[in-house]
């Protein structure tokens, strides 16, 4: 009895998690249902050890006797519906493949030949392993009680390389630099760049600009004082997700300007290139694209919008889109239940109503929110896209 009934209530479980990630958030309907993220990017971004778990107790659960009662036997059922719902699952993340080399030819580039997987990571899942080939140099202080961490072939070359800031998430009040980005950082280090994670002040503790401002040091830090580590002055990107998508895409449209770099207005903190994944764009929030977040005036701005408007423009990287904006490829997942795709919607369209440089956009496929927090495919083919973007707009400036 208890085998039966505990394969039923797996079998069940699963097959709810398959359906929720499947589904995804439907914000046209009246009340909006919006799964929660968390179980839905661990059924979504992780099958391959889900479905191996659930073979496994399965194949345990009917050895002890589950399939002579009726709740096994459904139990079984339901695990080849879950099952079913997993290979749907995988097959949407494959046609992420199709939906990114879209987007690189829509701004130019030739996708042919992009996509790259290392199943071992895809299989394994877990992101946080450093590859033999990389090492990390940690905890290099870029400003008083800020630092950041530099990864790169063990066997680079000591020559200038390309590039890439990565700024964490988190809501603007937690997350390391060692959690976040890290399937891009390795993919990038191993391809010879120079893959760098800064930390910077959190929330409650700093107000806006504080952030915006630790991140220019950081920039002008890798400009000045990078060269020591292999960074090429030229050609430095920054990205990040989330909150990390907002700070990245706000970094790389006010380069340079005075009120951000209090001290160090004369350093260069401009990029050549930006990522944002499923970002934040608008703190004014104008068009309802997301739910309001106490978080914003509470913690971030310490002020309510309605009291200082201009404020929060200066914070939003909508309203400082620009014609001298860097080329930039912004990343959403189309089945995102914390940022819906409308706040990337608005944010592309009012940079390409503007913007002499390349814009980019990938909507990837049934991705939720922190989608790439795994080494999943659906993963590794939004990275070998975007490492595809920023060699094609290294080489291009190169040439400039």
């Amino acid at each position: 009895m208890l085998a039966a009934s505990l394969l039923f209530i797996l079998s069940l479980l699963g097959l709810i998690g398959a359906v929720n990630a499947l589904r995804g958030p439907a914000t046209h309907r009246k009340p909006q249902y919006r799964p929660p993220w968390l179980p839905v990017l661990l059924t979504a971004e992780a099958v391959p050890i889900r479905v191996a778990l659930h073979g496994v107790l399965a194949a345990l659960l009917i050895w002890a006797g589950a399939l002579d009662r009726l709740a096994g036997r459904i139990g079984l059922v339901l695990t080849i519906l879950t099952w079913v719902g997993y290979v749907a699952i995988q097959w949407r993340a494959a046609s992420t493949r199709e939906v990114m080399a879209a987007a690189l030819q829509d701004v130019g580039i030739d996708p042919d030949g992009f996509a790259h997987v290392d199943w071992r990571r895809v299989l394994a899942v877990y992101p946080y392993r450093i590859p033999k080939s990389i090492i990390r140099i940690e905890d290099i202080e870029y400003a008083p009680g800020l630092h950041l961490d530099i990864y790169r072939r063990s066997d680079l070359e000591n020559r200038p390389h390309p590039t890439l800031l990565s700024v964490l998430g988190g809501s603007w009040r937690g997350g390391t630099r060692r959690q976040q980005g890290r399937p891009l950082l390795h993919r990038l280090a191993e391809q010879g760049w120079i893959a760098v994670s800064a930390s910077y002040p959190l929330a409650p503790t700093a107000t806006f600009p504080d952030q915006l401002v630790a991140l220019k040091r950081a920039l002008a830090w890798l400009r000045e004082e990078g060269t020591a580590y292999s960074v090429d002055p030229s050609f430095i990107a920054i990205s990040g997700g989330s909150a990390g998508g907002h700070l990245a895409a706000l970094a790389a449209l006010t380069a340079n300007r005075p009120e951000f770099q209090p001290g160090f207005e004369d350093q260069d903190t401009a990029v050549q290139a930006a990522v944002p994944v499923y970002g934040i764009y608008d703190f004014l929030n104008r068009n309802r694209t997301r739910d309001e977040w106490p978080i914003i005036p509470r913690w971030v701005m310490k002020v309510d919008k309605h009291e200082d408007e201009e404020l929060y423009r200066r914070a939003s990287p909508l309203d400082q889109v620009h014609a001298k904006a860097p080329p930039f490829l912004v990343v959403h997942g189309a089945a995102d239940s914390v940022v819906p795709t409308a706040e990337a919607h608005q944010f592309v369209a009012a940079l390409r109503d503007v913007s002499h440089n390349a814009v980019g956009y990938v909507e990837v496929p049934g991705a939720n929110h922190a989608f790439d927090a795994l080494d999943s495919l659906r993963t590794h083919y939004v990275i070998s896209g975007v490492q595809r973007f920023l060699e094609s707009i290294r080489v291009t400036s190169d040439r400039a």
